[in-house]
């Protein structure tokens, strides 16, 4: 039987309260791994991070804006000196703004690069060296099949996530020789998080859910816990050999569109 064991990591997972990166953050605390379980709200970090030690995990919360290299540091140096050097890192927070590209505003253009493109490469520059420190580390970043595919009002999103694709390329590249592996997963549609704002707005919520199952082979959206156990396999022992791969849990999206 293979059992993955990471009680020896302490990694940073940003975004970790929305739907993605809690899943991530219990998933990889369930393997044995010590969280830093980092958000912007510090009170819903508080949340996944007592969920995670009730469960017998290992967690500590802290508030992060991830537009800001300081603030990053700030979370990092808590998140060591309550559970120890950082051997890992996944980037799950990122926002999505819509709007056709005649009319989305400077500022949801803005933002949507500042956390999905900035915020990455802020995280990255900043656990990279105290990875590099220790000898070895891997990184995981939430792309999407988004970077690869047309889009009707989600241009923002789409080139940000085409960025974040081509950053871990470049990264993996360059941090190889560190002995830190950097990969991304590549979801299609999620039941949760964006999916739910957008049937929140949605004039026929029904109609809306029917389409994106639709849009997958396997007939369905993925389930946080789909992708993260993505994740944790990037993340473990078992993809040692594993580095500037793009991973898809999109249940056949990507062949059939």
């Amino acid at each position: 039987m293979i059992s993955i064991d990471l009680s020896a990591e302490t990694y940073l997972v940003t975004g970790a309260a929305g739907s993605i990166g809690r899943a991530v953050s219990r998933t990889l605390a369930t393997a044995g791994a010590a969280i830093i379980v980092a958000d912007l709200s510090h009170g819903a970090a508080d949340d996944v991070a007592a969920e995670i030690v009730a469960e017998g995990g290992r967690a500590h919360a802290t508030a992060v804006d991830i537009t800001e290299r300081g603030s990053v540091e700030r979370a990092a140096d808590e998140g060591e000196r309550a559970l120890g050097r950082i051997t890992g890192l996944v980037n799950a927070a990122g926002v999505l703004r819509a709007g056709a590209v005649d009319e989305l505003s400077d500022d949801d253009w803005a933002t949507s690069h500042a956390v999905n493109a900035t915020g990455t490469f802020n995280t990255t520059r900043v656990v990279a060296p105290r990875m590099r420190t220790a000898g070895s580390g891997s990184i995981v970043n939430l792309a999407s099949v988004a970077a690869f595919s047309g889009s009707d009002v989600g241009s923002a999103y789409h080139a940000t996530k085409g960025a974040v694709l081509s950053f871990t390329y470049a990264t993996a590249g360059e941090l190889a020789a560190d002995g830190i592996r950097v990969n991304a997963v590549c979801p299609g549609w999620v039941d949760g998080g964006f999916t739910h704002h957008a049937l929140a707005t949605a004039a026929d919520p029904a109609a809306l859910i029917a389409t994106a199952n639709s849009m997958h082979y396997l007939g369905r959206m993925a389930t946080p816990d789909d992708v993260a156990g993505a994740v944790v396999w990037l993340m473990s022992p078992l993809a040692a050999f594993v580095t500037g791969t793009a991973v898809f849990v999109d249940g056949g999206y990507m062949i059939k569109h």
